[in-house]
């Protein structure tokens, strides 16, 4: 089986839990790994790994080395190591890892960013450099172009 041995080893080294029962409204901030099980509203963020179990809910931004989803995540995902959505998983937002993988019936919706020599965080509030519209009709142009080159297909 595709991880189950980094899995494995994820599960082994976990010194926090979010019960089932449990309801967390506030920001959590750990060194070592995390399981939520029950329900977060507020950021997660470790050092460690972070998993999200199928009963599991996060609505607020993530981040961990290593993570996986078997539950519901509504914000975006930094993961400076491997990112795992489960089959029982659901994303809606942003990931930015540096490996990814999706288990069939996973749902993602949102953009992914992977980068293999190292993360930056989300670019905040930068603002975009200001084209004149004659290079704005040149981009759209070129990526007309591109398209056109993968649709032919």
């Amino acid at each position: 089986m595709l991880g189950k041995k980094t899995t494995d080893q994820i599960n082994a080294k976990i010194s926090s839990i979010i019960g089932s029962d449990m309801m967390v409204e506030g920001n959590i901030k750990a060194k070592e790994a995390v399981r939520v099980e029950g329900s977060v509203t507020g950021d997660v963020e470790t050092e460690g790994a972070l998993i999200i179990s199928s009963t599991g809910k996060v609505k607020g931004n993530v981040k961990g080395s290593n993570i996986v989803i078997g539950g519901s995540l509504e914000g975006d995902l930094t993961s400076s190591g491997r990112t795992e959505v489960a089959s029982t998983g659901k994303v809606i937002g942003n990931i930015r890892t540096k490996s990814l993988i999706v288990d069939e019936n996973a749902v993602f919706q949102g953009q992914c960013i992977m980068n293999a020599e190292g993360l930056t965080p989300y670019a905040q509030n930068t603002p975009e450099p200001e084209q004149n519209p004659e290079e704005a009709e040149s981009l759209e142009q070129q990526e007309s172009k591109r398209d056109n080159k993968w649709n032919k297909r």
